[in-house]
């Protein structure tokens, strides 16, 4: 998959998720976003996953769904109240590793911790890079 299929299949997967605020609904609940991509050698789609994972499981999420497709990984958390979601995307795009953190909060509009918990699942992933090969 080339650079612009990545921002294609990124395009695609950030409209699906956003579509319900575009909807009207956007003062019904907060969303957290994050987006970015390193290349394949750096992040495999299994450390991108697991990193994910340790980032849910440290905010004491359950997870819910958690399917590899190959070349699309979904995660699917949230804590054992109702009320807030986490949905996770690691995505293998050619040379490249992409992932999408969205962090939901349901019970309001313009809160600012869906973003830190999009932040700190992202920062995970963060950590789980590899240094660039020289």
């Amino acid at each position: 998959m080339g650079i612009a299929m990545m921002r294609a299949a990124s395009a695609t997967i950030l409209g699906l998720g956003l579509a319900v605020p575009m909807s009207g609904l956007a003062n019904d609940f907060s969303l957290g976003l994050d987006v970015d991509r390193v290349p394949t050698a750096q992040l495999s789609l299994p450390a991108c996953n697991a990193a994910i994972a340790r980032g849910a499981a440290a905010l004491g999420y359950a997870t819910r769904v958690n399917r590899d497709q190959k070349t699309l990984i979904t995660h699917v958390s949230g804590p054992p109240q109702d009320g807030r979601a986490l949905i996770a995307y690691c995505i293998a795009a050619g040379t490249y590793t992409a992932w999408v953190v969205q962090a939901f909060d349901y019970s309001g509009p313009n809160l600012t911790e869906p973003q830190r918990i999009a932040t700190r699942v992202s920062g995970e992933i963060r950590k789980a890079i590899k240094p660039a090969a020289k």
